[in-house]
């Protein structure tokens, strides 16, 4: 890309950056306005070029016009993966056929191989947005060695193919001031930790299950590892057992952002770390029961959500498939943005009972890291009295007592006192799944 392309798009994430001191902070009411307004804009756009909306909106004789806020968004129909999996081309406006997008390919966990095409554009104010996250991890205090970020993640991921786009589109000079050092977390275990410790970073940003796994191993392998000033995951979930040692034993705050590759930002932690501030500019989000009905603030379910800012594959009306509750009160940072409660996970990661009631995956961990000598595990419900296991013992942990007490410890929390089948393998490692999440709890069993 000739550079003054690049200086165009640099401009326009300086554009895109210039409220994003002030913006979390902005009165309700001018932040509703702003989501209302952009609603408005994507329906419009969705009705002239995407043609999967303009039949849905057709065929229950909705026009633009029927869209004056983002609460009216839920008049659409809800979309999940399998339907973007099946069709991409349907849910790609005729605008950016053939035109520069960031092409971002995905399994996720629900096995639905997706292409998502995220517009110049909407690459860029992702970029700005991340200010939010930064001016969080300015606050943190402790020593700042070399003020950098160190990313660990998969080498052909979502991070890298962002990372590449950023270098094709937008000038070093503002790259450099954003870019982190990455590592790719396919390596030996030794040489993760050499380098980690050789680059001392400030901050270290990956998935939850690998820092708790990081973490984990070096302290149960008494190798030093460097202490950041933070860890910052996103992706997928950190455990319970995980967050503790990484706090306690290693004296690191850990932080947390939702985002998937169909939105590039959804919500983040603040400081204080008692929910997910959404990004209400760049979504529309709301949580439904299984019947699609919203509920109250407070109550879990799945989170449906709306991109407003992405122009080449657009999602509106989107069921992602994680289970999460609204906040019914503000965060006493004094952020005005709306917060999750609670980020519960996808909702295949909820066992089924004996009863019929569904186990969480945090609950599910909770026990499972109390076992003596498990240092991972993987556990996948195969039938309501099937369930397999992949666990990796600590070192100098008595194998046959780990197994025994795994076997129990899922029997209690199934209510399976007797009569649960258990499959475990003793195992060297938790290999990561699709975009290099590792997933600890997966139920196979149909709704």
């Amino acid at each position: 890309m000739g550079m003054i392309r690049k200086a165009y798009w640099s401009a326009m994430a300086a554009w895109h950056g210039r409220h994003e001191r002030t913006l979390p902070w902005w009165p309700a009411e001018r932040l509703a306005a702003l989501q209302d307004r952009r609603a408005r804009a994507i329906v419009a756009h969705a009705y002239a070029t995407v043609p999967y909306y303009r039949d849905a909106m057709r065929s229950r004789n909705l026009r633009p016009a029927d869209f004056r806020t983002a609460a009216d968004l839920a008049k659409l129909p809800l979309v999940g993966g399998a339907e973007l999996a099946a069709a991409p081309e349907r849910f790609l406006s005729s605008a950016f056929v053939g035109q520069d997008t960031l092409l971002l390919d995905t399994t996720g966990t629900t096995g639905h191989y997706k292409q998502i095409r995220h517009d110049p554009n909407a690459v860029v104010a992702a970029l700005a947005a991340g200010g939010r996250r930064r001016a969080v991890v300015a606050s943190v205090p402790g020593p700042r060695r070399r003020g950098r970020s160190l990313v660990i993640v998969p080498p052909r991921g979502t991070n890298a193919s962002v990372r590449d786009y950023h270098r094709a589109h937008l000038l070093t000079a503002l790259i450099g001031r954003f870019e982190p050092d990455f590592l790719s977390f396919d390596r030996p275990f030794a040489e993760l930790v050499a380098e980690v410790n050789r680059l001392e970073p400030d901050v270290i940003v990956t998935f939850g299950r690998f820092a708790g796994y990081l973490y984990r191993r070096a302290l149960e392998a008494g190798i030093p590892i460097h202490a950041p000033r933070l860890i910052w995951y996103g992706g997928d979930a950190m455990a319970e057992a995980d967050r503790r040692l990484i706090e306690e034993q290693h004296g690191v705050p850990v932080f947390s952002s939702y985002q998937s590759c169909e939105f590039l930002r959804i919500a983040f932690q603040c400081e204080r770390r008692r929910g997910f501030h959404v990004c209400m500019d760049h979504v529309a989000l709301r949580v439904v029961d299984e019947a699609g009905r919203d509920v109250a603030p407070g109550t879990p379910g799945e989170v449906v959500i709306s991109n407003l800012v992405n122009r080449a594959t657009v999602l509106l009306n989107y069921r992602l498939g994680d289970r999460v509750a609204v906040a019914s009160e503000p965060c006493a940072c004094g952020r005005t943005l709306p917060v999750l409660a609670s980020l519960e996970g996808r909702s295949e990661d909820l066992l089924i009972r004996a009863d019929g009631e569904r186990m969480h995956e945090s609950l599910v961990l909770r026990r499972l890291y109390g076992v003596r000598g498990l240092s991972n595990v993987e556990v996948v419900q195969q039938a309501p009295d099937r369930i397999d296991a992949n666990m990796v013992i600590a070192p100098g942990a008595d194998a046959a007592q780990s197994v025994a007490g795994l076997r129990i410890a899922l029997a209690e929390l199934l209510g399976h006192p007797a009569g649960l089948e258990v499959g475990v393998s003793v195992v060297d490692e938790i290999r990561a799944g699709p975009g290099g999440k590792f997933r600890a709890v997966t139920c196979r069993v149909p709704r």
